[in-house]
């Protein structure tokens, strides 16, 4: 997963830096290149860009529908400034957040109790320090990453009736999306937080002496408080799912049994604990979410 993500962020940087007319011209290149250095290795002879489309059309590769890019590069081009407009928010808010980074290291390291983390390595508290700065400034600078990305897709919407259905999940999905997310995240500091850190940190004390780095905490921390605010966001998916009429409320309480399964499913992989009660702390306020639902 991690290696999609990279792809998708190298793929945004050559859209942004080289321009939407060049940019499938040169990824099919590079495509090329490497099937004919990999056709060199096997002895064969290479391939002009006409009998690589062609192969790749026969073969269902999806490199050839970059060649379909070449049409709809006025599609590129918003994307592009819709992009622009957003990395430059990003990096604004970024680096106004590096004057509240102190404070919320602080924050986040306050449920450890009396337990204060280290650093192994000289860099490490350094970049710490800025991806904490690049994760707060990506939270003050979502509604308007958002906004870009809402913008970049309404016009896609064809008719009165189709946009006016976007605006309206837009509406009643952004605002209570943001509120469900708040509260997971509130959730998590305030119950589970401090009660999977003292476990994890008296779990085997007459072993070992629990001794955490900056780093390994911090990604534990954030990790914790992402994953427990998009459990919480269960009602929000519910409902866009009842909108576009892929569930309805007869079905959701037929299925009953395989949502408490899976809640529970959920909430082992989001525990970073074993012990059932920090499960039930997780599990217990999304049946309820369900329920309410």
């Amino acid at each position: 997963m991690s290696d999609l993500i990279w792809v998708g962020i190298l793929a945004f940087v050559a859209l942004i830096l080289l321009g939407p007319q060049r940019l499938p011209e040169g990824v099919e290149a590079l495509w090329l290149t490497l099937v004919n250095l990999g056709r060199a290795r096997q002895n064969l002879q290479p391939l002009d860009l006409e009998a690589a489309r062609a192969s790749w059309r026969r073969s269902g590769n999806p490199i050839y529908s970059l060649v379909q890019l070449y049409g709809v590069t006025e599609h590129l081009v918003e994307l592009r400034r819709r992009a622009i407009r957003a990395g430059l928010a990003l990096f604004a808010a970024a680096a106004v957040s590096m004057l509240l980074t102190n404070r919320v290291i602080e924050i986040l390291i306050r449920p450890a109790g009396d337990l204060k983390p280290i650093f192994l390595r000289p860099t490490e508290l350094f970049f710490t320090y800025f991806q904490v700065a690049l994760i707060t400034g990506l939270c003050l600078a979502m509604p308007y990453v958002l906004y870009q990305v809402l913008a970049f897709i309404y016009p896609a919407m064809e008719n009165p009736k189709e946009r006016s259905r976007f605006r309206s999940l837009v509406f009643f999905g952004a605002i209570p999306g943001t509120l469900l997310f708040l509260l997971g995240v509130a959730f998590c500091y305030t119950l589970m937080l401090p009660f999977a850190l003292g476990y994890l940190r008296n779990f085997g004390s007459n072993l070992a002496e629990a001794q955490w780095t900056i780093a390994a905490y911090i990604s534990f921390v954030v990790t914790f408080l992402f994953g427990v605010g998009l459990i919480f966001e269960t009602p929000l998916i519910m409902f866009v799912m009842a909108k576009l009429r892929i569930m309805t409320a007869r079905k959701y309480i037929s299925y009953w049994r395989y949502a408490v399964i899976l809640i529970f499913v959920l909430a082992a992989v989001v525990t970073p604990t074993p012990d059932p009660l920090n499960l039930m702390l997780v599990a217990t306020p999304l049946l309820l979410l369900y329920g309410q639902s």
